[in-house]
């Protein structure tokens, strides 16, 4: 052979065309183990995504809870307000109302302004 027939396959830049059984056997080994790290980072994260999903699920149902105790306390304070400016309405009609009927009754002279002036005269005593 000559020295060019001497060399090896991976001098060539080849590959060798059967790799050792152990070689081989610790490649499947590192990429199985290398799977199983990728699968449990994944199973990890879907977990944290799910605690995560429940987490926002817990504050969306507190959210709708406080909302709707705000809507009714909402409403309440409402109508209390309607409630409180319907007095006052139906007191100022009353009080214009009265001011109303005393000025027409001073208008017709029901109630008199002033009190009619009635002179005493000093009795007369007649002399004899």
């Amino acid at each position: 052979m000559s020295a060019a027939g001497d060399e090896t396959d991976m001098e060539r830049g080849g590959v060798d065309s059967e790799p050792a059984p152990q070689s081989r056997t610790q490649n499947l080994s590192r990429q199985i183990n290398e799977v199983m790290d990728t699968l449990k980072g994944n199973i990890n994260r879907l977990l944290q995504r799910h605690e995560n999903l429940a987490d926002l699920l817990n504050k969306t149902e507190e959210m709708k809870d406080g909302a709707d105790q705000f809507k009714k306390t909402s409403d309440k304070v409402a109508r209390s307000y309607w409630w409180k400016n319907a007095k006052l309405i139906v007191v100022l009609v009353v009080v214009v109302l009265i001011v109303v009927v005393i000025i027409v009754l001073l208008a017709t002279g029901v109630i008199p302004t002033s009190a009619p002036v009635t002179s005493i005269a000093p009795p007369t005593t007649i002399k004899p």
